[in-house]
C-alpha cells in the first residue's frame, strides 16, 4: 500500500522541480507550491513549521546554497514565516 504524500513532501517535490527551471517561471512555481503548502494547514504556527521543514529539506540536501534559486527560496520562506508569525 502506498501512503499519500504529506503536504511538506509534495511542496518539496514541486520546489525541487522548480529548481531545474532556468527562467523566471521558477519563481512562479515556488509561489504556487508554497501557497498549496500553506493552504493545507489551518493555524499560523503549523504553517510556519511546514515552511521551515521545506527550507530545511533543501538545505539538508545541499541544493539551496548561495545560488540565486537558493536565495529566492530562503527569502520567500522567511517573508512568509514573518507574515504568519505576526498573525499567530
Amino acid at each position: 500500500m502506498v501512503l499519500p504524500m504529506t503536504p511538506v513532501r509534495q511542496c518539496l517535490r514541486k520546489v525541487d522541480h522548480a529548481s531545474a527551471i532556468a527562467d523566471s517561471a521558477a519563481g512562479t512555481c515556488i509561489l504556487e507550491a508554497l501557497n498549496e503548502l500553506e493552504s493545507a494547514y489551518r493555524h499560523p504556527s503549523e504553517r510556519i513549521v511546514a515552511l521551515e521543514a521545506v527550507l530545511h529539506g533543501f538545505v539538508r540536501d545541499g541544493r539551496v546554497g548561495d545560488t540565486p534559486f537558493g536565495r529566492l527560496l530562503r527569502v520567500t520562506v522567511e517573508r512568509r514565516q514573518n507574515k504568519w508569525a505576526r498573525r499567530a
